[in-house]
């Protein structure tokens, strides 16, 4: 076993609805998962048209990939060769610290963020350097970031929209990292869909810029495990060098191709979900010692400044509601972060939350 291992801080892993169910005498199908940014809409018409008794499954994928290249291409306007398909974005990170990060490296995180950039940093034998976002608003401190980065920097991970706080990075501001420094600038797009805002044309002209995006939020096939990663055709090269073969499905691949031809539905429950996060937004800043920030995304950060969040959690946790609990992590005290559901269970949502925080 690897040493550094005894120390490794582990991906927090979400607890099953199961468990949760039988902790607190509930039926599964009564949780209500507000924790996990998921769309709670299924891709009915991607579904219906998947046909798996057509597929070939005793036989291995085309390793290539090369059909949902084809279909990116009419989706994002690149060509086939700026993509790397990988099994989910998760896969993306890993790929990308296995080209760039060795060991005494330095990666540069703009925090409160997406754990896994630590992880992938870590496992590659890295050094995790944290660069805390500004207070107004959880913006990226820029100069701060360029400071931070020295000759052993390889690599400046950012989230936009970012999780866990909902907020964009401004194309002027990856720009200015791109042109100031030699690493690898890596931005998590998993939410691009939701805000429709990309710095994913930078990659024509800088090398150094990777984006990482998903089908598993606006596209709700979170179960499917499909990602992609848009670079500079260098860029992609090697890249390609470290990615697994085979690691995605046929079922899987199938899945998001027939995805791609109906992104007219995909926008449409983006729309939805808009809506419904306008309305969350305004009901929960309603409420007394409650502050919402603005996000980007199908979520939504909410502080408690007069109530203690372990406990709003554990109280909406024991009705079936989950919420993801922040409060641990620096800068986020007193934090939770909620997915925007259907209209019916946010609705529930909100009324246990006002009935909870009455009862403190």
């Amino acid at each position: 076993m690897r040493d550094f291992l005894s120390g490794f801080e582990a991906y927090a892993w979400e607890e099953p609805s199961r468990s949760i169910a039988e902790r607190y005498g509930l039926a599964e199908e009564d949780i209500i998962r507000f924790d996990l940014n998921t769309s709670p809409y299924k891709p009915v018409e991607t579904l219906r048209e998947v046909e798996l008794e057509e597929i070939d499954i005793h036989q291995y994928p085309d390793t290539s990939y090369s059909s949902l290249r084809e279909k990116l291409t009419s989706y994002t306007g690149f060509s086939i060769d700026s993509f790397v398909i990988t099994n989910g974005a998760d896969e993306a990170l890993d790929i990308i610290a296995k080209v760039f990060i060795e060991s005494g490296d330095e990666a540069v995180i703009s925090t409160p963020t997406y754990s896994y950039f630590r992880i992938v940093t870590e496992v590659m034998g890295g050094k995790p350097k944290y660069v805390m976002r500004r207070k107004d608003g959880f913006s990226d401190d820029i100069e701060a970031i360029l400071e931070g980065v020295n000759k052993r920097t390889k690599v400046i991970f950012l989230c936009s929209p970012n999780n866990p706080t909902g907020n964009l990075t401004p194309e002027r501001d990856v720009e200015k990292l791109l042109s100031e420094t030699d690493a690898a600038v890596v931005v998590d797009e998993a939410y691009y869909e939701f805000c429709g805002r990309t710095v994913a044309d930078l990659t024509r002209r800088y090398g150094n810029l990777i984006v990482v995006r998903t089908f598993s939020k606006a596209f709700a096939m979170a179960g499917a495990r499909v990602g992609y990663i848009i670079a500079a055709e260098e860029t992609v090269r090697w890249l390609n060098k470290v990615r697994p073969p085979n690691s995605l499905s046929i079922p899987s691949l199938k899945l998001a191709e027939k995805a791609l031809e109906h992104v007219d539905a995909v926008k449409r429950n983006v729309r939805l979900l808009m809506e419904e996060k306008e309305f969350m937004n305004r009901e929960l800043s309603a409420l007394e010692g409650v502050r919402v920030f603005p996000s980007e995304a199908n979520f939504l950060l909410v502080k408690f400044l007069e109530t203690p969040a372990d406990e709003v959690h554990a109280k909406l946790m024991q009705r079936g509601l989950i919420l993801r609990n922040l409060s641990s992590v620096p800068g986020l005290e007193n934090c939770l972060r909620i997915t925007i559901h259907k209209p019916e269970n946010n609705r529930k949502l909100l009324a246990s939350l006002r009935h909870a925080l009455r009862s403190m």
